[in-house]
C-alpha cells in the first residue's frame, strides 16, 4: 500500500513550507496581527474543505478526490514564490489551505480500510514533518522550500495514480449533526488543546529567533518533535485511546511550560520529548476512537481535521492579539493552560 508514502511526501511539503511562514511574512512587512490573520485564513479554508470533501468521499470516487487535492496543492505550493507582500501571501496561503484540506480525510479513510494500524500510517506523516522541518532549516531560502513542496506533491500524485482505490459505497449515512454529537467529546478536547497550541506555534519560530537561536537550530528543534512522533505513534496504538488523549493533553501542557522558562537549545530539545508524546497520544487516540466506532470514516476524519484547523484559526487570532498587546511568552502560558484544561475534560468525559 502506497498511502503511508503519500502521507509522508505531502506532510513533508506542508511542514517545510509552514515552518518559516511567520518569518517570511515578517520580512514581507506583516505585523504580528497580520501573521495571525494569514495563519487563520489558511486554516479556515482547510477547515471548510476537510468537512466538505470528507463527507463527499464516503459516497463518491475517493481516488479522484485525492488526485484533485494533490494537483491543486502542488500548484499553490509553487505559487507561494510569487508573494511580494502580506496580502498576496494571505491570498496564496488561503488557496493552498483550500487545496490541502481536500485529500487527507479520504487518504486516512482508505489507509484504515487497508490496514487497521492507525499509528503506523500517522507516523509517516510525522516523519514527513520531521524531514520537512529539517530540510527547511538547511535550505533556509524560502523559494527553494516552496518549490520542493510542489515537486514532492506532484510525486505523491503520480504514486496515487498507480493505486487502486475503490469508491466508498455507503448506502445510508447518519447526518453530520448526529456524527458531531456522538463524537463531540473527542472533537471538543482537540479544540481546547489545539487552540492553545496554535497560539504557541504562531509565534514559536519568531520567539526562538529573538532568543538568538539560528534558523538551522530552529529546524532541528522542530525536527526533534516530529521525528520522536514517528517513533512514538507506532508504539501507542495498542493502548486505551481515551487514556492516551488525557495523558497527551497533560504532556503538551508540560512542554509549553518548559518552553516559557527555556533559553538554550538543549532545553527546548528536552521539551520536545513532552510535546512529541503529547501530540502522538492525542492524535492516535482520537483517530482510533472515531474510526473504530463509525462507519462514515471519511466524514468523521474530516470533522477531526476540521476541528484541528478550526482551533488553529482561533489560536492564531488569539496568539496574534496576545503577541501584539502582551508578549510572546504570554502565548506559551496560554498553550500550557489550554492543554491542562483539555486533560481535565478528557479525564472527566467518557468517550
Amino acid at each position: 500500500m502506497r498511502a503511508p508514502i503519500v502521507n509522508f511526501l505531502t506532510q513533508l511539503s506542508i511542514a517545510s513550507s509552514l515552518l518559516f511562514i511567520p518569518l517570511f511574512a515578517k520580512e514581507l512587512g506583516a505585523s504580528d496581527l497580520e501573521i495571525g490573520l494569514i495563519a487563520s485564513a489558511y486554516s479556515l479554508s482547510t477547515f471548510f474543505t476537510s468537512n466538505i470533501f470528507g463527507r463527499i468521499s464516503d459516497f463518491y470516487d475517493r481516488k479522484l478526490i485525492i488526485l484533485s487535492g494533490l494537483f491543486l496543492s502542488a500548484i499553490f505550493f509553487f505559487a507561494q514564490c510569487f508573494a511580494k507582500n502580506a496580502f498576496q501571501l494571505l491570498l496564496v496561503r488561503t488557496l493552498l489551505g483550500f487545496s490541502i484540506g481536500i485529500f487527507p480525510p479520504t487518504l486516512i479513510s482508505y489507509a484504515y480500510s487497508k490496514n487497521k494500524n492507525v499509528g503506523y500510517f500517522s507516523s509517516f506523516g510525522s516523519l514527513g514533518w520531521a524531514i520537512g522541518q529539517l530540510i527547511a532549516g538547511i535550505i533556509v531560502f524560502y523559494h527553494g522550500i516552496f518549490i520542493l513542496g510542489s515537486i514532492l506533491t506532484f510525486l505523491a500524485l503520480f504514486i496515487i495514480l498507480k493505486e487502486k482505490i475503490p469508491p466508498e459505497k455507503l448506502r445510508k449515512s447518519r447526518s453530520s449533526f448526529t456524527l458531531l454529537k456522538e463524537n463531540f467529546s473527542i472533537y471538543f478536547a482537540f479544540l481546547i488543546r489545539h487552540t492553545g497550541a496554535s497560539a504557541v506555534w504562531l509565534i514559536f519560530p519568531i520567539y526562538l529567533s529573538e532568543l538568538g537561536i539560528s534558523k538551522f537550530w530552529i529546524g532541528v528543534i522542530y525536527f526533534t518533535n516530529s521525528f520522536l512522533q514517528f517513533i512514538i505513534m507506532q508504539r501507542v496504538d495498542g493502548f486505551n485511546p481515551r487514556i492516551l488523549m488525557s495523558i497527551g493533553a497533560l504532556s503538551s501542557g508540560i512542554a509549553f511550560y518548559i518552553y516559557s522558562i527555556s533559553t538554550l537549545v538543549w532545553e527546548f530539545l528536552l521539551a520536545q520529548i513532552f510535546i512529541a508524546f503529547g501530540w502522538s497520544s492525542m492524535y492516535v487516540g482520537a483517530l482510533k476512537m472515531i474510526l473504530e466506532k463509525n462507519l462514515e470514516k471519511s466524514s468523521v476524519t474530516g470533522f477531526l481535521n476540521s476541528t484541528i484547523y478550526l482551533s488553529t484559526i482561533f489560536g492564531s487570532i488569539i496568539g496574534g492579539i496576545i503577541a501584539e498587546n502582551f508578549s510572546y511568552k504570554a502565548c506559551l502560558y496560554l498553550g500550557a493552560i489550554f492543554s491542562f484544561l483539555a486533560a481535565f475534560f478528557t479525564g472527566k468525559k467518557k468517550n
